[in-house]
Formats: structure tokens, sequence, C-alpha cells
């Protein structure tokens, strides 16, 4: 009976939901993976029913959670901009008859959660690790299983294309690029950038188990253009961090290191990689086509005849997206979905800035993190819950929520309060 009331209580005072819903895009990115295209029940595969259930789990655990707290205008600002951003994505794919799954019920239904009964810091903090350890353990138990042949192997992945960095290839013994459980390279290195990035933001021992998790996995994929957000990332947690905030000349360091920065990746773009890897050729394609129809896009349909009826040009987009987030909305759903996806990033670097001194950098260079990778890989968009809004969405909550921040503060300092005779 005890334990019967210890759970009721525990569902009733902290937002176990949270936990679930932060949970699930890792899960459903591992049954995707485990067997893809495979029906599960209803025609839908193991991804889809497994997200679809820790959805309904999470609404579950909502419903007696119940705590007296307000949420805070800039979560609110942030959820109702994704969700305009959503539902605009959604009437645009409906237009142009092309499809998608049915976990994009999620995303409303998690973030409206959110809003009504708002979560406490510490079930925040929760949020973020099961987030990070759900994708640190998704890309660990995929290498037995893939060598195995329980699941794809992730070194067989269409992009894998063979060992690419010296180094590396020593390493690995000269094994092709890693795509993990995460259906490509280019998908799986921006995975080991955010686990850095956000592991670097989390207290001992998670920091270095989750950093070295995400190392582990950027460097199996070798992915180069998720270094251009790794070092973006890194760059907002030093230069925000407590070691240089506190030099006298704090604002004069960060200017003159992001000029470098600045300056590096300028220098690098022009004398060692001056098309990023092919994707400037790609933007260019891909921008040409949006003028074709800039506000309201070409759709899934506009992009797949451009590329057919192309075949057989030299000048051929060769991939079927525009290797970045924000050129991929520009030019499939129009201006609209692409200035409320601007806003999105907006609201979040407003709020994980406004939280730089109560919470520290971590949620603003997560917030920078996924932003920059997404100028240079499309690796989201606004019909899902995907991993990457989870991780702004926990940007967000954990910047934003300063009375839930502070009142989390007050509980640990009276747990751990030392005891007088």
């Amino acid at each position: 009976m005890s334990a019967v009331t210890s759970t009721l209580r525990l569902v009733r005072e902290r937002a176990v939901y949270l936990w679930i819903a932060f949970l699930a895009p890792s899960v459903s990115i591992l049954g995707h993976a485990v067997a893809p295209g495979r029906e599960f029940f209803k025609g839908q595969d193991l991804g889809v029913i497994s997200a679809l259930a820790l959805t309904a789990a999470a609404v579950v655990m909502w419903v007696p959670y119940h705590r007296e707290r307000r949420p805070q205008p800039l979560v609110v600002a942030f959820v109702v901009v994704v969700v305009l951003a959503w539902a605009t994505q959604l009437v645009r794919i409906q237009s142009d008859n092309s499809l998608f799954n049915v976990t994009a019920v999620c995303l409303p239904v998690i973030l409206v959660m959110i809003v009504i009964k708002p979560p406490g810091a510490r079930d925040i903090e929760v949020a973020g690790l099961a987030l990070m350890y759900g994708l640190a353990l998704a890309a660990i138990v995929s290498i037995p299983l893939g060598a195995m042949g329980w699941m794809p192997n992730g070194f067989d992945a269409t992009d894998s294309a063979g060992c690419r960095t010296p180094i590396i290839c020593d390493l690995t013994g000269g094994l092709d690029r890693w795509a993990g459980p995460f259906g490509s390279v280019n998908y799986a290195a921006p995975i080991g950038g955010l686990l850095i990035v956000m592991g670097a933001a989390q207290h001992r021992p998670h920091n270095w188990i989750l950093v070295a998790c995400g190392g582990g996995v950027l460097i199996l994929s070798q992915g180069r253009s998720a270094l251009f957000a790794l070092i973006a990332g890194i760059a907002v947690l030093v230069l925000w961090g407590a070691r240089v905030s506190a030099l006298p000349r704090a604002k004069t360091i960060r200017i003159v290191a992001l000029l470098a920065l600045a300056v590096g990746a300028v220098l690098y773009v022009r004398f060692i990689d001056p098309t990023i890897n092919g994707r400037t050729g790609i933007w260019a394609d891909f921008l040409a086509l949006w003028r074709s129809a800039p506000l309201v896009g070409v759709g899934d349909s506009g992009v797949d005849a451009y590329v057919a009826g192309r075949a057989n040009l030299p000048e051929l987009i060769t991939v079927s997206h525009a290797h970045s987030v924000l050129i991929d909305m520009l030019v499939r759903w129009g201006l609209p979905l692409a200035v409320l996806t601007v806003s999105v990033y907006g609201i979040a670097a407003a709020a994980a800035g406004r939280g730089l001194k109560l919470v520290g950098p971590g949620p603003l260079a997560v917030v920078t993190f996924v932003i920059v990778a997404g100028i240079v890989e499309t690796i989201y968009s606004w019909e899902y819950w995907t991993v990457y809004l989870a991780a702004l969405a926990w940007a967000v909550l954990k910047a934003s929520q300063n009375a839930a921040i502070a009142e989390g503060v007050a509980e640990r300092r009276l747990f751990t309060a030392p005891r007088h005779p």
C-alpha cells in the first residue's frame, strides 16, 4: 500500500509526463531503425506506435499532476509560434497532396500540456537527461544489434561512403562512416554534437558520460558540417561560463573571441571547403526553385518534379532536400513558414539570453547549436515532436521558468540543509 501511495504522490507532485514526452523522440528513432517500414500494428511501424504510446502515457501522467504555477510568457509565446508553424506546415502538406504520419498529433498535445501544467525545475532537469540518455542508449545498443543482424547495420547506410578522415580511419580500422539508428551519417553527426553541447551543460557525472557518448557518435559518423554547430555551442558555453564572466573584461573577450571564430570560419570556407561539402550549389539550386513560388512554396511535389525533370542535366539537384532547415521550409512551404521558423529561433534565443544570469549558458548554447546545425542540414521540421524541438523546448523551459527554478533551488537547499543538534 505504501508503494501505491508513493507512486500516486509522485505523479501528483512531479511532472512525470514531461520525462516521458522527452524520452519519446529517441524511442521512436530506435523503433523506426529496428524494423524500418515494417508494419507492426494497424499499418504503422514500431517507431510510430512507440511515439503514440509514449505520448498517450504522458497524457495519463499529466492528468493527476497538480502544481500551483503559471506558465512564463516566453514559454507561452514559444508554444504558440511552434503550434502555428506546425499547423501551417500541415495545411500546406495537405494542400500539396503530400503525406505525413500520424505522430504529427504528438507535438501540439505535448506543448499544450506543458503550458497548462508547467513543470518544476527538477522535472525540467530530469526531462533533459531523459532526452539525452535516450539518444545515447539508442546509439549504443544499435551497434551490437546491427552487428548481429537484428537491425540494419549503421555502417551500411546509403551514405556511409567509406572512411573519410585518416586519423579516425586508423582508430576504427577503416570502417565506413556510421549512421547508427538515425538513417544517415548527416543525421547522426548532429546528434553527437547535441549530446556534447547539452551534456556539457549538465552536472557531474552526467556531463562526462554524455559528452563521451556524443564524441563517440561524432567520431564514428565523421560529419564535418555538424562541427560548425558544435564549435558555436561550445563557444557560448565557454564565453558565457562562470570563469570568463568573472573576468574584468569579459565583454571584450567575448567580442574578440567571436570575431576570431567568424574569421576562422570564413577562412576555412574560402581556402579549404569553398562549397561546404557541396552545399552552396544545392542552396543556389533550391533558392532558384523557390523564386518560382515565393509565397506558398512548391511543396514536396514541386521538389520531386524539379529533380526528376533535370535528371539528364549536369546541374541536377542530386538530393531531395536543401541541406538547410530554413531554405527547405522556404522552398517547400513558402515565406510564411520561413518567417515562423525565424520567429521560433528568435523567441528561443531571447528566452535563453534572459536566463543567462540565473541558469548559466547551457540553454543559450543548446539554442545556438540547434539553429546553426539547421543552417547546414535539414535535420528537423515543425510537423513532428523531434529531438531538436525537444531540445529547444528544454532550453526555453530551463531559462524561462524562473519561479520553478527558484523553487527547485529552495527544495534542494532544504533537502541538503545541515542538521543542528
